[in-house]
Order: C-alpha cells, then sequence, then structure tokens
C-alpha cells in the first residue's frame, strides 16, 4: 500500500555569517501543541539540511487531505542550540538600538498570512522581535518604578491586544482586566498572575499611572509551563488562518533570517621589539580590499588615543605637588591621567606625568593642573581627531603663564607592559563572517613600506567590550 503525502511548508534557518548563508547552530523542535497537532492531522515533521517541513499525508491523487483540519491553525516550533555561547558571539540579536537583548529574553519569530510565499527563490522573511520572558502561566509579577508613585493600574493583553482577567476572586469570578495596585514594601509592586484559563502564547503586561495617561513600563512575556522549564532561545509562530486558506494550498516558504553580530574593531600595535622608533616611523593601517568584494566592503581605520606629557617647570620635591584633576564631561571620560599628581620629581629632575585622551567626542570637560583650569570649549577646541584636540590642549597648557608645567604632544598613545603602543580603530562597525578579512594592512607612512600584510581578525569568541555606548573587539598586535 502506498502513502502519499504533500508539502505544508518549507522553513529554512540563514545566517549571513556563513559562507553560503544557512545557519550551523540551531535547532528547532515543535512544541507539544504543535506535536499532536501533527498527529491529529496525520502529518509529519521532517529535518532537512537547511531547516525543517511539515507534510499532510493525501488520498491517492496527491492532493487530497487523508484528514482535513480547520483552516485556522498554528504551527509552534522551539529554537534550541548546542552552544549558546558560539550563537551569541556571532550573532547580532537585538531588535533596535533601544530593543537590546540580554540574559532571560528570548527571540519571537511569527509569519503574516497575508504576505504568503509559494517561491522558495523568495520565501517570506520572518525577522525576530525579543520577548522579555519565558513564564509559565501562573507566576508573581513584581516590580518597582522611579518616583515610587503611590497606585498604578496594571493590564495584561493577549498578542492581538484584548486584555484579560489574571485571575478570579474569592468568589470564583474574573477580575477586572484593568487591576489598581498600591505600592507596598520596599517600595515594591506585587500582584499574582493566573493565565491558566488561557492558550499558551504572548502576552503583554502594561503599567500606567493612576490617571491613565503615562504607560510607565511594559513587558513583553511568552506563556508556556513547559518551555519556562527549558532553556530555549526563541520561539517561531506559523499562522494559518481561514481568510488566507493556504493550509492544504502550494507548499509555503519561510525563512529565518540571523544577521551576524557588528562591532568597532581596535587594534593595539606593540612596539615589542623595540625595533620600531614611532617618533620616524609613523605607522597607518590601510584596508585594501576590494570596494564591492564579498562580503567584506573597505573600511578606515585612525588612531583613536592620543597622549600628551606634562613636565613640571621646576625640578626636585616641589613639582611634586602639582595636583591634576578630571571633571565634567557626562557619564564616559574623555581622558585618564597616570596619577592623580606629577611624579619622579627628585633634586634636579622635574616630575612627570600623561595625560591620554581616550574618547574625542566628548566636550566640555576639565583638566585641572596644579589649580589651573583648562576646559575643552573655552581654553582649548576638539579636533577632529584625538592627536588634533591633543594638540589644541599642548598649546593651551603652554600658552598659559601661570601653568606649573610644560607640555608635549607623544608620539605613541598608551604604555602596554611598559610598551610603547599606537591605538587604531575602525571608523564603522564592521561585521563578523565565516572566511577572514584579509588585506588589512599595517604600514609605515615614511617609505610605504608594510610591516603585516594580514593583520589578524578579532576572535568570533572573544570577549566584546563597550566603550562609550560602543560595541568593541580588540586585537593585540606585537611587532
Amino acid at each position: 500500500m502506498n502513502i502519499f503525502y504533500k508539502r505544508i511548508l518549507n522553513l529554512t534557518v540563514g545566517h549571513n555569517y556563513f559562507k553560503d548563508g544557512f545557519d550551523r547552530f540551531l535547532i528547532l523542535h515543535p512544541n507539544a501543541a504543535t506535536e499532536e497537532l501533527l498527529r491529529n492531522g496525520k502529518m509529519l515533521f521532517k529535518r532537512l539540511p537547511k531547516g525543517v517541513t511539515i507534510l499532510y499525508r493525501t488520498l491517492g491523487d496527491e492532493t487530497t487531505t487523508f484528514v482535513e483540519l480547520d483552516k485556522n491553525q498554528r504551527f509552534t516550533f522551539v529554537i534550541k542550540t548546542g552552544n549558546i555561547n558560539g550563537l551569541l558571539n556571532i550573532t547580532d540579536l537585538d531588535e533596535s538600538l533601544d530593543r537590546t537583548f540580554g540574559a532571560g529574553n528570548i527571540v519571537y519569530f511569527k509569519n503574516n498570512p497575508a504576505n504568503v510565499s509559494s517561491n522558495k527563490n523568495n520565501p517570506e522573511i520572518l525577522t525576530h522581535e525579543i520577548i522579555d520572558s519565558l513564564r509559565g502561566p501562573l507566576f508573581t509579577y513584581q516590580f518597582t518604578l522611579n518616583g515610587n508613585p503611590a497606585a498604578v493600574r496594571m493590564i495584561v493583553a493577549r498578542a492581538e491586544g484584548i486584555p484579560v482577567p489574571v485571575g478570579k476572586d474569592a468568589n470564583g469570578n474574573d477580575l477586572s482586566t484593568i487591576l489598581h495596585l498600591s505600592i507596598g514594601k520596599n517600595k515594591t509592586f506585587s500582584q499574582q498572575v493566573d493565565l491558566r484559563d488561557f492558550q499558551k502564547g504572548r502576552y503583554s503586561i502594561t503599567i500606567r499611572n493612576e490617571a491613565n495617561t503615562t504607560t510607565l513600563k511594559s513587558e513583553e512575556i511568552y506563556v508556556d509551563e513547559q518551555l519556562e522549564r527549558d532553556n530555549i532561545l526563541g520561539i517561531v509562530d506559523i499562522v494559518y488562518d481561514s481568510v488566507s486558506g493556504h493550509l492544504y494550498g502550494n507548499t509555503e516558504e519561510y525563512k529565518l533570517l540571523f544577521q551576524g553580530a557588528k562591532t568597532f574593531w581596535k587594534y593595539y600595535i606593540v612596539n615589542k621589539s623595540k625595533n620600531m622608533n614611532f617618533t620616524t616611523d609613523s605607522l597607518i593601517i590601510n584596508d585594501s580590499g576590494s570596494v564591492n568584494g564579498s562580503p567584506y566592503q573597505i573600511n578606515s581605520f585612525q588612531r583613536v588615543y592620543s597622549s600628551i606629557r606634562l613636565k613640571a617647570k621646576n625640578t626636585g620635591a616641589g613639582g611634586n605637588l602639582i595636583m591634576l584633576e578630571y571633571s565634567d564631561g557626562g557619564d564616559l571620560p574623555a581622558m585618564v591621567l597616570s596619577g592623580e599628581t606629577l611624579a619622579g620629581g627628585a633634586a634636579g629632575i622635574s616630575a612627570q606625568a600623561e595625560v591620554t585622551i581616550i574618547n574625542n567626542e566628548i566636550s566640555g570637560y576639565t583638566l585641572q593642573i596644579g589649580g589651573e583650569n583648562f576646559t575643552e570649549g573655552a581654553d582649548f577646541n576638539q579636533g577632529a581627531t584625538a592627536a588634533d584636540t591633543a594638540a589644541e590642549l599642548v598649546e593651551a597648557i603652554n600658552g598659559n603663564g601661570s601653568a606649573a608645567v610644560t607640555a608635549s604632544s607623544l608620539d605613541y598613545d598608551i604604555l602596554v607592559n611598559d610598551l610603547q603602543t599606537l591605538v587604531f580603530g575602525s571608523a564603522e562597525q564592521i561585521q563578523f563572517y565565516e572566511i577572514p578579512k584579509l588585506k588589512l594592512k599595517l604600514r609605515k607612512t615614511s617609505d610605504s613600506q608594510t610591516v603585516i600584510s594580514n593583520l589578524p581578525n578579532p576572535s568570533h569568541n572573544g570577549l566584546m567590550k563597550v566603550f562609550a555606548g560602543r560595541l568593541e573587539s580588540e586585537v593585540y598586535v606585537f611587532i
């Protein structure tokens, strides 16, 4: 006896980090409700090299369904990975600049039945949203708010925006869909949420002020007691409705699309051999890759740090009394100081200190030297580069007759293990790809000699740092 099947859908998993554009890390599983749907509908779930497929059993004509279900159906797949750290290192899971992926979050994909595609070369692309947390249907929701308002409103709603009651009162009646909460101990609000009478899936929690004029807090949750216990990355919902009527039509094509992570690349060029003289041998990083090359584009690199040396005008112990202080400039520093006072002053020797500009985008800060203020925007101006700003500061210090020090620009940026080091940064973020970026050259400007033909790329498994709100990957190169 022959048994015939026809495909309902194909779901591929794309990731532009990989050369062929398809992911290697993720595994899709049907959840419990979908497994039951497959059994009842005489359907099969199969894994493919690039994703998964679902098929339904047909009669001998290979078209008529063996078991015909209602056209309103939902297939839910759970996204798991055996290498979560590896995946997170190469993948950008942020929804937007303001909506970033973090601990406890999951990603959520959902199709739009109106955007159905049966063209395997042009599938419906499912991009993700971030769900704040995965919860069971019964939980206590606790939260705090800035300003500690005495009372607030709380609304829990289904994905389509319909508010739902979150439990019953002592008489067994549904609670109101708008709850009025009063602040409790430790300035905390608390409310038990019971969604056991409702279907699993996506819900929103909204907290508004008591006057109902302002949203104070909102959160997206996914409710499923079984998935809450699993370590999952995300969820995919493929929804069919009777309006579009596509459940048993042409095979539908879907694609999850993951984007490679992007960081600013920062190179520390350390003069370990000491064969390089940074006074005469100025270095640059030159990207000579093809403009339209795949997958990388040409990127520009420039020195992002710049240091100046302060030297006491008076020699001996008097030089050690010169205090250094940095202030203002917002939450992030524009510069770092080698110490709070000049050091090294002995009989006949002038004490010295170093000031390094590490963020040239900050303005309005003040460097205080022995009680004399040097304020950016007033006493000196911010230049186009850190080196330009350093030159402006040097001129301001040396032109101030009351300053207890003289200043000069250094030929190196910082010291790494007491070795002179230059620091270069990419002007734009660079995406990680499976294949390395080549033709990134370290060159001398004096004679155009190439020092290193292919600088190493940042490790895709390495640590990434956030500096000045920018995600950076660091590479130390010893020459």
